[in-house]
């Protein structure tokens, strides 16, 4: 639900009728008046999918058309209106008062005009405009409904106060309304309560695996790349042994593998024989949450050094505690 933002002006003008030449949008008829774009009122024009039937809809001059909201309103799919000179609008000048249009046709208002005076709109006559527009004098009949985008710094519908904010969002989870396509196919049926034979209307809903993990690391990431929650992490330990063509350093790296595996700690070992930065840097893009490194010169201090993903933790260990050290840290 949307709720007009604007209040009233105490002293409403007289509808004035004004020659406009040569201007034709929301913007230029307010540069014209010397007004902003949230004192006039515009329309928008489609047509119903099923029949062409033309849908006229007056909105505030600063919003938009929610189609989804207009859609779900009509019960039928929409498209842009095609105008032409028989149906009897004026495009670029219509208007709430005085509109005709040949043929059948819906005319909506959008609530952000509710109560609203002082506005300009389209005379419904080429260069021709109104200002002045007061919606309780001039269109008394008309019937507000919500059809607007939400905006940021717009009224919340629940508490009356201008605390809308705008963010992007990833759809995670869906539900599907599948009414009786798939039972009736299935000629699947149910005796109800009276003793009737009935078709079950169906549904269903999922989270989307490769969704949630552009959630999560749209959520959990730096510069670097990715840094998985332990919860859901792929591996618990990204070892990597630096210089693994040492013998020394591959052995100590082996064993602690194994070691680590054997106490059910889910590691992924890279041993390639690549610089340390290439080894980091490709760490740093898959985002365990632990990285344990083994290298020559830690080795000759007898420790191995213990990284978090999240840069929280840096330290050393001795070698002979390595794998307890690690369970520890997790």
């Amino acid at each position: 639900e949307n709720i007009s933002d604007i209040a009233r002006d105490a002293v409403p003008a007289e509808l004035e009728k004004v020659h406009t030449p040569d201007i034709h949008t929301i913007e230029d008829i307010c540069k014209f008046f010397g007004d902003e774009t949230c004192n006039s009122c515009k329309a928008v024009v489609y047509q119903k999918n099923s029949d062409d039937t033309y849908v006229v809809v007056f909105i505030r001059g600063d919003l938009e058309i929610n189609e989804t909201k207009l859609v779900n309103y009509l019960k039928d799919e929409i498209h842009p209106a095609i105008i032409t000179e028989e149906c009897g609008l004026n495009a670029g000048y219509i208007g709430p008062v005085g509109l005709k249009i040949n043929g059948d046709a819906i005319v909506l208002y959008d609530r952000s005009l509710e109560n609203r005076n002082n506005l300009s709109c389209g005379a419904n006559e080429d260069e021709y405009h109104y200002k002045g527009l007061d919606m309780q004098r001039d269109v008394p009949d008309a019937e507000y409904h919500d059809f607007a985008k939400a905006y940021e710094g717009g009224i919340c519908p629940k508490c009356g106060k201008k605390t809308i904010r705008i963010s992007r969002g990833i759809e995670v989870g869906n539900i599907f309304q599948l009414g009786d396509k798939y039972t009736k196919a299935m000629k699947m049926t149910y005796v109800d309560q009276n003793g009737e034979s009935k078709t079950p209307i169906m549904g269903c809903y999922g989270i989307g695996v490769g969704r949630l993990a552009a959630a999560v690391c749209e959520a959990h990431h730096d510069e670097y790349g990715p840094i998985w929650p332990k919860s859901i992490a792929p591996w618990q330990v990204h070892l990597c042994a630096v210089r693994a063509d040492n013998e020394e350093v591959r052995k100590f790296a082996d064993d602690l593998y194994e070691k680590l595996q054997e106490m059910g700690i889910e590691v992924i070992y890279d041993d390639r024989t690549v610089s340390a930065g290439v080894m980091f840097s490709d760490a740093d893009l898959l985002g365990i949450p632990l990285r344990v490194i083994v290298s020559p010169r830690n080795m000759k201090q007898g420790v191995v050094e213990v990284a978090s993903r999240d840069k929280t933790l840096q330290t050393q260990v001795k070698m002979e505690e390595a794998a307890e050290q690690v369970k520890k840290y997790l």
